[in-house]
């Protein structure tokens, strides 16, 4: 029995990249013969064998025969004739298929993986990377963690032939390559490739209309080829540390995929469409509440919130009560989304969120307790009343009138 350490581990070692999770493959053994080497294992594989050792992933050597559509339509053999190569040449690029033999500490690097690395290129193993159509998306989402990697032009065009078959893909699967992709530091390449290879339409229609469609005015979209740039910008100028932050810059202007191109290049009531076109997206890829909250209210009061020095007082406390519940960050990552989608031309409201917050914070007087609905009425008087304050200090009677659409 042999066992290596295997894929992504190896190749960020070799890129002195941090290393977040080992995977170890066993060699030349049977199940029995695992079993004696380790007590304590468990099983938790039921398509081919997989035990947990004191917390760490052991997964048998295997090999793989495509017979059937979609991501599971695999016959697997693992038995302890399967080698280590054969095993690696299942894999989906050279650069996941290396491994360690952890008695040595010798590299097997059948096909070429290091010499990719150091030409920054992610390839494709063989042609059986397009017997499974989720390697699109793994590829669209390495190319987003490794943001000076180039995808190889034949890679891309077997990406392409997998679009037929990616509506086979559990969405679950889906959202989960799209998440990490939110995370990585060049989120907009994952989207941008899948709409190079033709698949952003698949589970992403909704993002995909965006592409043609004229942006705005051209004073906030200076240099945009349509509004699938502008999001992507919107979201590349947000932290990769925030993914719901990120998603809902990616999707704050799904209503302009709607919009009448009889009204280009305005795009009046996006708001109110962007949201049921964020609802759609996060039902079909069952998104977590968090994601779809944070691009509900980014699509919905995006273009509102930016006015919120100019509103009437009371307008201004329910909107700001509103936005202190964005997952993204609160009010401080609200306004940081505003300011993004401004590409920095509008009033940054960031640095006010601590006097919104004392706003907000405004206490009830006890004497005015248990009133019902009159104590919640009070309140907002008083906040508001507050707000008047803040807005007369800080912006002073004479507010600038908004330049114009924002988009």
């Amino acid at each position: 029995m042999k066992i290596y350490r295997v894929g992504g581990a190896i190749r960020d070692r070799l890129l002195g990249r941090p290393i977040h999770d080992t995977d170890f493959v066993v060699v030349g053994a049977t199940e029995e013969e695992f079993r004696n080497h380790f007590p304590t294992a468990k099983k938790v594989g039921s398509t081919f064998p997989v035990y947990h050792v004191d917390g760490i992933e052991y997964a048998f050597a295997r090999r793989e025969r495509k017979v059937g559509p979609g991501h599971r339509g695999f016959e697997i053999v693992a038995d302890p004739s399967v080698t280590i190569e054969e095993d690696l040449r299942r894999r989906d690029l050279t650069v996941n298929a290396m491994a360690e033999d952890l008695v040595t500490g010798a590299i097997i690097d059948p096909y070429g993986g290091h010499e990719d690395l150091s030409r920054k290129v992610l390839r494709h193993i063989s042609d059986a990377f397009a017997e499974d159509p989720l390697r699109l998306y793994r590829v669209a989402r390495f190319a987003a963690q490794l943001p000076d990697f180039s995808v190889a032009p034949d890679t891309l065009e077997l990406m392409k032939h997998l679009v037929p078959e990616l509506a086979t893909l559990a969405p679950e699967r889906v959202w989960l390559e799209c998440e990490q992709a939110l995370a990585a530091p060049a989120s907009d390449r994952f989207f941008r490739i899948l709409h190079e290879t033709g698949a952003l339409s698949i589970h992403f229609p909704e993002i995909h209309a965006l592409a043609g469609v004229v942006p705005g005015p051209e004073y906030y979209h200076e240099g945009e080829s349509d509004t699938l740039d502008h999001s992507l910008r919107v979201m590349m100028r947000l932290s990769h540390d925030n993914p719901p932050l990120r998603f809902a810059g990616l999707c704050h202007d799904l209503g302009k995929g709607l919009t009448d191109p009889a009204l280009l290049p305005h795009h009046y009531g996006h708001e109110i469409a962007g949201v049921s076109a964020v609802t759609t997206l996060c039902n079909r890829l069952k998104a977590p509440n968090i994601f779809r909250r944070a691009a509900e209210l980014a699509a919905h009061y995006h273009m509102a919130a930016a006015k919120i020095p100019e509103m009437r007082a009371g307008k201004a406390v329910m909107l700001l009560k509103k936005l202190r519940r964005f997952p993204g960050g609160g009010l401080a990552g609200y306004f940081t989304l505003l300011h993004a989608d401004s590409a920095g031309k509008e009033r940054d409201l960031t640095p006010f969120v601590p006097l919104f917050e004392q706003v907000l914070n405004q206490p009830l007087p006890e004497k005015h307790h248990d009133l019902g609905p009159k104590s919640g009425e009070i309140l907002l008087n008083l906040q508001a009343a507050a707000f008047n304050r803040l807005r007369e200090r800080v912006w002073g009677k004479q507010l600038p009138a908004p330049t114009g659409e924002q988009g």
